[in-house]
């Protein structure tokens, strides 16, 4: 009996390791919360700035193949690397969720910041 229960103590061990273990590998090549957060704010930003415009949808679509290249490329990622994060980051909605926090409550600040630097009409 206290075989069974030493082997059994054992197994559950190996299996939780070995989940931590495909857990870590899984983020290899993922972007960090925080460069997530970084890349969304500059995304927003850039969607933000091509909905404002008076242009037609073709002309948006034309800016936005010139302005989301240069996203990736001022957070020094590729393209393929945004996707996978961005897939990863779906199907582990808890720490997507505490990335559009951040995000949120950065393009909030910028927006406080922006009607306190206006001035009074």
């Amino acid at each position: 009996m206290r075989k069974t229960l030493i082997f059994s103590i054992v197994l559950i061990a190996l299996v939780f390791y070995s989940c931590q273990e495909s857990r870590k590998k899984s983020r290899d090549g993922i972007l960090s919360e925080k460069q997530m957060v970084e890349l969304l704010i500059d995304t927003h930003l850039v969607d933000a700035v091509l909905m404002s415009q008076n242009s037609s949808a073709a002309d948006k679509q034309d800016k936005g193949l010139f302005y989301y290249p240069s996203v990736l490329e001022k957070n020094g990622i590729t393209k393929a690397r945004m996707d996978s994060s961005v897939a990863w980051y779906m199907r582990h909605p808890e720490a997507y969720a505490r990335i559009y926090a951040s995000v949120i409550k950065d393009l909030e600040a910028r927006k406080a910041a922006i009607k306190t630097d206006l001035p009074d009409e």
